[in-house]
This record gives structure tokens, sequence and C-alpha cells, in this order.
């Protein structure tokens, strides 16, 4: 009988220990959670970023503390917000390493690779980046001064004004189209509840 007691005891000591205690901190992760979302959806990125990083430090093997890596991996990409691809590539490759352990499975490992991807390649020199990730160019402002064109060459003057609205319009296109797969991207990537 006393060695049953003993084989139990030593059994029940690490379970405990684990849950620290008998605290299993659930609460505290679903205020967090709830909280690192709730400064997510109002774009407080600072505390959004805070509450996240301590999901993850202080619960990193749960499911909230996983899912806070990818989260605070999207942060690091958002362009409202401090853009550093550095630590979105260092956050989501713990994101995808640790999902490939099969330590709690994410929801986002599909977003995760391809933002992963996507942070990589945005942190490489614009020589290196493939075609469709383009860098900014720098514009230059220089004051030049010219003459009014004479009446022998006014055709090409508008043809060049009709140049330039073309390109000029191009680019406000351009712009749209981005700034509509931004806000596909943000749609995809809205915050879902774990609980659910």
């Amino acid at each position: 009988m006393r060695s049953l007691a003993v084989l139990f005891a030593v059994l029940l000591l690490p379970a405990c220990a684990t849950l620290g205690g008998g605290r299993s901190g659930g609460g505290d992760r679903a205020r967090l959670w709830d909280q690192a979302h709730d400064a997510f959806a109002r774009d407080s990125f600072r505390l959004a970023e805070e509450r996240f990083q301590r999901l993850a430090t202080e619960f990193p093997r749960t499911h909230e503390g996983h899912e806070a890596s990818f989260y605070l991996g999207v942060l690091a990409m958002e362009p409202r917000g401090r853009v550093d691809f550095q630590a979105a590539t260092r956050h989501l490759s713990a994101y995808l390493a640790a999902d490939s352990l099969r330590r709690p499975s994410g929801w986002h490992v599909r977003e995760a690779e391809t933002l992963h991807r996507m942070a990589r390649l945005l942190s490489t020199p614009c020589g290196q980046r493939v075609p469709a990730i383009f860098c900014e160019t720098a514009v230059v402002v220089d004051t030049v001064t010219r003459t009014a064109p004479s009446s022998s060459d006014g055709g090409a003057a508008a043809a060049e004004a009709a140049r330039l609205r073309r390109v000029v319009e191009a680019r406000d296109a351009r712009i749209r189209e981005l700034e509509a797969e931004l806000q596909r991207i943000r749609n995809t990537l809205a915050p879902r509840n774990p609980r659910e």
C-alpha cells in the first residue's frame, strides 16, 4: 500500500510542477489574449505587441502562446507600426518551427509561410529581390528653368505632357491595386478567437 502511495506521488508531482502548483494561468492567458486582440483591432500596435510578447513568453507551450508568435510576426510587418522585417522573420520562424514539431499546431501555418517568405525577401537588398518585390525609388527634385515652347515645337510638348499623364495614371492604378491587396490581406489576417 505504501509503495502504491509513493508511486502515485511520484507521478503526480511532475504534473503539479508542469501546471505551476495547480494554477494553469488560464484566466491570465485568456485575459492577455483578449487584450492583445482588442489592442490590435484598435490599431494600438505597441500595446498589442506587448501583450502578444507576454503571451509568447509566459505561456509558450499553450495554443495562445504559440499563436502569439504569429501575431508578433504580423505586427512587425504592419506598415502603420514599427516595421522590422528581421523581427518578423524571427517570430514567424519560431511559429513555423514549433508547428513543424507538432507542438501546438497553429491556425495560420499557410499565412505564416507566405509572410515569412515576404519578410525574408523584404529584408534583402533591392538588387537581390524578385522582380515582383520592387524597391522604392528615391525622388530627386531639381528646379529646371525652361523657356516657354515656341509654336514650332508645341506638338512635342503636348505629346510629352500626354505621356506623363499616362505614366501618372498607371502609377495611380497600381497604388489602388496594392491598397486593395493590402486590405484583402488584413481581412484574411483578422484576429480569430482561439476558444471557438
